[in-house]
């Protein structure tokens, strides 16, 4: 493991931390930091975890002013501009900016497209935290998950499978994005409630008779019919990524490590719930 991923593993919060380790995503880190090389390792690094770590500190403060300073620092650093950074996370997110600049010099073809989604990635985050408090009705919520999961799944797959093309990259990334991020909510779904994120959408709580501070026994009849959307959310993606491995055998080390990532999720909140 090289010194950036170790470095950032220590920034990451406990709770996360046991979490990763819990579920497999330790293992899958460790196995990208060997399929990976060079700039493209540290890049995917700061991704997961510098963008994970801000992250956690809105949770915690509550500042979404945070995101547009990390936009600040990303664009000045990639357009190698002096910026001041003091805290760790600036210093992480200004060397994500170093690292996509270097890798644009030496012709790597998605290093725009990654600084680009990070910057999107930001911008929908903000969306997010601006729901809270607000119940939204089945479509706007399902997009808003898309978006989240597919921007994400974009950046892991730029640089994971940077052979494939942009539209395939996209279609990968939003089907298991879509389901990825179904799972996350499904298994955050009592915590979020608790600090006024509402996955559950207008039409579901009508339709389970369900109020905000619903007990988990109340919430169960949610959960298995969700947890079976979520189960064929995947089978979807499963089945596309079968046929596009089929047609780019090249990138299987990559779509396998994608694929890992994404049902390191699923067996998350199989576990929690005792489903499958």
């Amino acid at each position: 493991m090289d010194t950036t991923e170790q470095n950032l593993r220590k920034h990451i919060s406990k709770e996360r931390t046991l979490e990763m380790e819990k579920y497999g995503r330790t293992k899958i880190y460790d196995k990208i930091a060997e399929f990976l090389k060079g700039d493209k390792k540290t890049a995917f690094s700061l991704i997961n975890h510098a963008l994970a770590i801000i992250d956690d500190n809105i949770d915690t403060t509550a500042n979404s002013k945070q995101l547009d300073k990390a936009k600040e620092i990303l664009t000045k650093s990639f357009n190698n501009k002096e910026v001041i950074v003091n805290l760790d996370w600036e210093k992480d997110i200004a060397k994500l900016g170093q690292t996509l600049s270097k890798l644009n010099k030496d012709k790597f073809v998605y290093a725009p497209d990654i600084f680009n989604e990070v910057m999107n990635y930001w911008d929908i985050e903000k969306d997010n935290l601006n729901r809270k408090g607000k119940i939204l009705h089945c479509s706007n919520l399902d997009k808003l998950n898309l978006e989240i999961g597919k921007s994400v799944g974009i950046q892991f797959l730029y640089l994971l499978c940077p052979e494939l093309d942009k539209k395939i990259i996209v279609q990968i990334a939003s089907l298991y994005g879509f389901s990825i991020k179904l799972a996350d909510n499904l298994s955050d779904l009592k915590e979020d409630l608790e600090k006024g994120y509402i996955n559950i959408s207008e039409e579901n709580l009508r339709k389970f008779k369900l109020r905000l501070n619903s007990s988990e026994k109340e919430l169960l009849p949610y959960i298995h019919e969700e947890f079976q959307r979520v189960k064929e959310n995947y089978l979807k993606s499963d089945g596309t990524l079968n046929d596009i491995l089929e047609q780019h055998p090249s990138s299987k080390t990559g779509l396998l490590i994608f694929k890992d990532i994404a049902y390191s999720w699923f067996n998350q909140v199989s576990e929690m719930y005792n489903l499958n």
